[in-house]
């Protein structure tokens, strides 16, 4: 299971669920077991979660935990928004609600306490000992999917705006700053985000 599949698949099956199939409680209970798994087995001390974990032996994998190696801050991202865009829309009277809500907040308090303090923004490897290393760098793609989950979570009530606007803030004014960058053409750039960074048939990489 790779962090980024959960919103490849969770919000559209969510809401897929919700407008045609509401009364279904075996999608429901479906759709919270994929959280489950991953939460299980992917969250770090830090409170962040690994990039995946495969259930048998992969490359990858710690052949103990099932564990990718590193967070990888856009894998973090996909995964924060997906958990915001379910709880939209899973049922209020679902028991498994209040589970994705804690799984959400967890996240959320996780990344104030792993924001750079200079950008405002996050690392592209942000597990320790890495933020700061030679190498690694403050990446956009996950800088902006983690902005736009705490200002969302904000808006709809799930996070306390009195603790987490500023960081939210503080995050946007840093995308501002430091990755839009004016064209020639009149358009406007957004850069630093990484090309791509995957889990396949060798050792994790995120040096792109």
């Amino acid at each position: 299971m790779w962090l980024d599949g959960l919103f490849m698949a969770q919000p559209f099956y969510a809401k897929w669920t919700r407008l045609f199939d509401s009364s279904n409680e075996t999608a429901w209970a479906d759709i919270l077991n994929q959280y489950n798994l991953i939460e299980s087995h992917a969250v770090e001390k830090s409170g962040l979660l690994v990039h995946g974990w495969a259930e048998g032996p992969a490359p990858w994998a710690d052949p103990r935990t099932g564990r990718s190696p590193h967070v990888w801050g856009r894998a973090d991202g996909w995964y924060f928004m997906s958990v915001v865009e379910v709880l939209q829309v899973f049922p209020c009277s679902h028991p498994g609600r209040a589970q994705l809500m804690k799984y959400f907040l967890a996240l959320a308090a996780a990344l104030v306490r792993s924001q750079d303090g200079r950008s405002g923004n996050w690392w592209q490897v942000m597990d320790a000992p890495y933020p700061g290393r030679p190498g690694n760098y403050i990446e956009s793609s996950a800088s902006a999917m983690f902005t736009w989950g705490l200002l969302k979570g904000i808006r709809l009530g799930y996070l306390n705006r009195a603790e987490y606007l500023g960081p939210a803030v503080r995050a946007y004014k840093g995308l501002v700053k430091n990755f839009i960058e004016p064209q020639q053409n009149g358009t406007l750039a957004f850069t630093g985000t990484v090309a791509e960074c995957g889990l396949h048939q060798a050792n994790a990489t995120y040096e792109a």
